[in-house]
Formats: structure tokens, C-alpha cells, sequence
């Protein structure tokens, strides 16, 4: 008894005495019905601190309706309407026309499998939160869903800036197709006329061979290596846009079988140069095998361009994975004449040049072209250089291209 009364005062009010028939039975009895009271009272004092107090403080509208869609229970309604207004509606009502469907299948299928779900919703109401997203969940009795939860979050800046996305995302594909465009008219209507140049430069350059004075003759050779150049750009130009445009689906390429047939293609200009090239160990990785070519081809060119007159160029392409990470580095190594490393990020750049065009042929389009290779295929390029001794090319790119990325190759 006296254990009983113990627990009872240190707000245990829930156990019970067994009455007996003893002289004691009646104090059991009352003790029973004191510790009834008390239950009742702790009962009283949770529910002020309780569901009914989260439900009433929260800033999310919260409501229950049955499986006729009828609003059966709100916390707080929409401005301008009553409860009375509002209990016994259809929940249909305060949805927009255009959302009844959508809204009324996700309440179906939570009433007739029990599993929640969730859907974002405009508004009904023209003041306050614009989007709302709505978690749906149902209610039993006896096992039996009897009806659903409605649990709104407002979500109009998140909406806002998604929508905003969703238009620059257009936008973006609106000037790829622009850009499309204007590749295909780069690849004829521009080109053309410079065909036409170079062609009728070389009939004039037959027929007067030896009647034009020698300034006539340096007019012509300018004439000729302009029209070159221009073509080159526009093929550069091209090639910068077709990354995108023209780009392929990742697929598992193998570096290290890719790495050797660029460097068969670039044969005679090794040994022209008289330059040795090794290529290490290289990864397999997930990407488009046209354009690893594209970058490992423009990398060892570059190196080749840029070397030391009275030094052979040693160039060395190798590379390393970090398979915890699902990363690979590829590092594109030469002893070159190197450039400032203030330049470092400037050589990415379009049209970008360190070098004047008379000693280095090109269009400063070729790094540009690797940034935007390596970008697509979700990586990052990095130059380290010292003038005189060379420079470091680093590509970083995923061992494995992630579920997102590779959908929007497809």
C-alpha cells in the first residue's frame, strides 16, 4: 500500500490497487478512484500540450476528409471563408479547374492502396502562398481507410525560382538550336566563298606565274593564307559549337585505345618535330568517344606547337583514378615554352592567344574547345606552367557519369 502511494504521489497516477476483501478493501478502492482522477486530470493538462496545440500553432494548413472527398476537419481556412464555409465542401472546390484531375487521382490511389503521397498544387486563393505542395495520407479505423490527411507546405519561392529555371532552361535550348543553325550555315555559306577564293587564287597564281612583279605575287600569297585562316576559324568555330549540338551519347570508352590511335594520327608531325610522346596506363570512363579524341588530340597538338626551338619535345600523357571518389585525372605533360601562370585560366577563353600568329599558327579556339568537352562530361581542366619549362594540363573528369547526366544525352 504504502509502495502504491509512493508512485502514485511521483505522478504515476495510472497504476492501480487490487481491492480485496480485506479491512484494506475500501482504502484500495478509493485509492483506484483517486488515481482515476488524477489520470483524468494528466489526460486534460497533455492534450493543452499536445496534437490539438501543434495542430492549431501550425503555419501549414492541415485537413482531413473522407472517401467522398469532403472536407471533414481544417485547422485554419483560406481568407474569407468560415469553418462553416468551408466543413462539408468538396475538396475539389478550392482546387483550380485545371488540377481537379491530377489532384483527385493521388487522393484515389491513397484511399485505395494506404500508401502516401504528395503533389504541388497552384493556390485557389488570389492573396497569400502561391504554390503549395500537399502530402496526402490515410486514415484507419479498424484497419478500414475511412478517409485522408492533407498536409500543405507552402513552397512559392522554391516554385518560383524552379519556373525561372524551367524558362532559362528554354532559353538555353532555344540558342543551342541557334547555335545549331548557325554551324549549318558556318558549314556551307560560309565556306563557300572561301573555296572559291582559294580555288580562283590558285588558277591566278598559275596563269601569271612569272608576270606578276614580286608585290603582286606577296598580295596574292597574303590573299591566300587569309582565306586559309579564315577557314580554319570557321572549322574551329564549328567544332566549339557541334560539342553540344552535335554531341553522343556516353558510352564506356577506353582512354588508353583512344591515347594511341591520336597519337598514330599525329605520326608525321611527331616526327617531324622529332618528339618523343608516352602514354601511360588510362582509364576506362563513361563519355562521348568522338570527343575524348577531340580533347586528347587537341592537348598533344598543343604540345607539339608550343616546344622549345633547341630542345626535343618530351610529351607524357598519364592518369590515375580515385575509385572511392569515382573520379580519374588525366595529366598532359611537356617541356615546352610554357607561358605566364596568370594566364593559366585566360587560354581556356575563346579566340585566346599568348602567342603572336606569325611564330604559332591557330585560331585559339582548340583549348576552349577541351574546357567545353570537359564541362559536358561533368569534369574540370586546370594548367600549371613555369616560361621555359614547360606545362601541365590536368583533366578531371567521373569515372562514371551519373543517372541525371546520362539522360540528357540521350
Amino acid at each position: 500500500m504504502i509502495q502504491f502511494i509512493t508512485r502514485l504521489a511521483t505522478n504515476e497516477p495510472h497504476i492501480r490497487c487490487r481491492v480485496g476483501s480485506g479491512p484494506l478493501g475500501p482504502v484500495a478502492q478509493a485509492l483506484n478512484q483517486l488515481a482515476g482522477l488524477l489520470e483524468t486530470r494528466r489526460l486534460s493538462s497533455v492534450e493543452k500540450f499536445g496534437i490539438e496545440a501543434l495542430v492549431e500553432q501550425s503555419q501549414n494548413m492541415m485537413l482531413t476528409a473522407d472517401t467522398a472527398e469532403r472536407i471533414r476537419f481544417v485547422n485554419f481556412t483560406i481568407p474569407g471563408l468560415t469553418y462553416e464555409q468551408v466543413l462539408g465542401r468538396s475538396i475539389t472546390d478550392f482546387l483550380l479547374p485545371e488540377d481537379h484531375e491530377r489532384c483527385r487521382a493521388v487522393f484515389r490511389k491513397v484511399i485505395e492502396t494506404g500508401v502516401p503521397d504528395s503533389y504541388d498544387v497552384r493556390s485557389y486563393a488570389e492573396t497569400g502562398p502561391q504554390w503549395y505542395v500537399v502530402r496526402v495520407g490515410p486514415i484507419r479505423d479498424a484497419g478500414r481507410i475511412v478517409g485522408f490527411t492533407m498536409i500543405t507546405t507552402d513552397v512559392t519561392s522554391l516554385k518560383t525560382t524552379q519556373l525561372q529555371l524551367e524558362q532559362t532552361n528554354r532559353e538555353l535550348e532555344q540558342s543551342n538550336r541557334e547555335l545549331e543553325s548557325f554551324a549549318s550555315v558556318a558549314s556551307h555559306d560560309l565556306q563557300e566563298p572561301l573555296r572559291k577564293i582559294q580555288s580562283f587564287g590558285e588558277r591566278l597564281k598559275t596563269v601569271t606565274a612569272g608576270a606578276l612583279p614580286p608585290e603582286g605575287q606577296d598580295y596574292l600569297e597574303r590573299m591566300q593564307n587569309a582565306a586559309t585562316r579564315m577557314r580554319r576559324l570557321i572549322e574551329d568555330l564549328l567544332a566549339f559549337a557541334r560539342v553540344t549540338s552535335k554531341a553522343q551519347p556516353f558510352v564506356r570508352v577506353e582512354l588508353s585505345t583512344i591515347a594511341h590511335e591520336v597519337v598514330s594520327d599525329l605520326e608525321v608531325a611527331i616526327d617531324q618535330a622529332k618528339a618523343t610522346v608516352t602514354v601511360g596506363a588510362l582509364p576506362t570512363i563513361e563519355g562521348d568517344p568522338t570527343q575524348m579524341r577531340q580533347l586528347l588530340q587537341n592537348l598533344l597538338s598543343n604540345a607539339l606547337k608550343f616546344r622549345s626551338e633547341n630542345t626535343a619535345p618530351r610529351i607524357s600523357l598519364e592518369a590515375s583514378v580515385d575509385k572511392e571518389a569515382g573520379r580519374c585525372e588525366l595529366r598532359v605533360q611537356d617541356n615546352g615554352i610554357g607561358f605566364e601562370e596568370k594566364h593559366a585560366d585566360k587560354i581556356f577563353n575563346l579566340f585566346q592567344r599568348l602567342h603572336g600568329r606569325g611564330k604559332y599558327e591557330g585560331t585559339g579556339l582548340g583549348l576552349a574547345i577541351c574546357r567545353k568537352i570537359a564541362e559536358r562530361h561533368g569534369g574540370t581542366i586546370q594548367a600549371r606552367s613555369v616560361p621555359g619549362q614547360g606545362a601541365t594540363f590536368t583533366i578531371r573528369l567521373p569515372v562514371a557519369q551519373s543517372v541525371a547526366a546520362r539522360s540528357s544525352q540521350s
